[in-house]
């Protein structure tokens, strides 16, 4: 080979490995690029559901983070951020922090970089920190007086494990649940307070629709929320339990005031038919009347009404009894006959009115 077919081949040598160079690190700066461009875009809030029992809210997104409380299934979180395999969330609601009172004047901060700590004592974790002229509002704290309870500053993050938490929905999904849940929360208190005072009235003045509508609701149409649901169903249960015990009472009590008043009502028209009559003359006209009385009494009118072919054999055995009946019965009136004796006992009845219903509480020795 000739020296310049060498120095050729040697030219063409470094060019192409000059262009591999270059082809390469214009893939890992658009790598980069890709990267970079990925990083920067913002996360995208979110509200979460706890997938299991017990998962544990963190101080530090790592395994090794403070613990600071444990959540139950389907509670519900904001998240707004992540770090590696935990996702960044707002305190939960109610969450109380604590800053030294000494920083605070007229509800503003007074001072740069002041520590905002999860408990009152200067050895509690720090959460969050506030600045010269932030406004805030507390009280002070019942458990350190020289410390203001306040609400977390919006900057506080906790931490939560990817792994049990699930999205289902944007930020307003959360508002939304969470009305949801005072509602309930409202109707399930207002149906059992009604229904207490509605019990403490008479049987007859009680009005318990309202509440037993308001159980029925919850149990229907909030079935998302087990646990109100689950409670409206017992509370309507033993509603409607009392109820039925108050209505037992109400009716036995009647029974028992109708039965006095029929005693009562005997007695008097045994007293009347009792008074002793004075003897009169009889003339032949009553004479004749009573014979023609005592021949009805014996007449075949008395076996054509009272036929014991004609009725049960339980029946039949209370013939007896109403023969007896008419018997004291046509000893004091003129003319007597079955039919006029059935026709005054219908004059002389008394209208019950009421609910029958069947007696189902156990009776001792079942008298009747």
């Amino acid at each position: 080979m000739s020296q310049n077919a060498k120095w050729i081949l040697a030219i063409l040598t470094v060019l192409s490995q000059s262009t591999t160079s270059l082809l390469i690190a214009e893939n890992t700066i658009s790598t980069d690029s890709q990267e970079n461009q990925a990083s920067a875009q913002p996360f995208e809030p979110f509200t979460g559901r706890i997938t299991r029992n017990k998962v544990r809210l963190r101080l530090q997104p790592s395994l090794d983070g403070q613990i600071l409380q444990e959540f139950v299934h389907d509670d519900l979180i904001m998240v707004v951020g992540d770090a590696e395999d935990f996702y960044a969330i707002l305190p939960p609601k109610d969450s109380k922090a604590y800053v030294f009172r000494t920083f605070i004047l007229d509800n503003k901060v007074e001072g740069n970089k002041v520590n905002v700590r999860l408990e009152p004592a200067l050895e509690s974790p720090v959460i969050a920190q506030l600045h010269s002229g932030d406004e805030i509002h507390g009280v002070v704290s019942p458990l350190n007086s020289k410390w203001l309870e306040i609400a977390p500053p919006v900057s506080t993050r906790f931490y939560v494990c990817k792994e049990y938490v699930e999205k289902i929905g944007s930020p307003a999904v959360m508002a939304q649940i969470e009305k949801r849940r005072e509602e309930v929360n409202e109707l399930l208190n207002r149906s059992y307070q009604v229904s207490q005072l509605e019990m403490q009235k008479n049987y007859e003045d009680m009005k318990l629709d309202h509440s037993i509508k308001g159980f029925k609701k919850i149990i229907n149409e909030y079935s998302d929320f087990p646990d109100q649901a689950a409670r409206a169903k017992e509370l309507l249960a033993n509603l409607q339990e009392l109820l039925l015990q108050k209505k037992i009472e109400y009716l036995e009590a009647k029974a028992t005031n109708h039965e006095s008043t029929s005693s009562a009502t005997q007695a008097s028209q045994y007293q009347v038919d009792n008074v002793p009559i004075a003897p009169t003359p009889i003339d032949d006209d009553t004479h004749f009347a009573l014979s023609a009385t005592s021949q009805m009494n014996t007449s075949p009118n008395w076996n054509k009404v009272f036929d014991p072919s004609s009725m049960t054999p339980k029946m039949a055995a209370w013939i007896s009894n109403e023969r007896a009946l008419y018997d004291a019965w046509a000893s004091r009136t003129q003319n007597a006959t079955p039919e006029l004796f059935y026709l005054n006992q219908t004059t002389d009845t008394l209208t019950l009115t009421g609910i029958l219903e069947p007696y189902a509480r156990a009776v001792k020795n079942k008298p009747g």
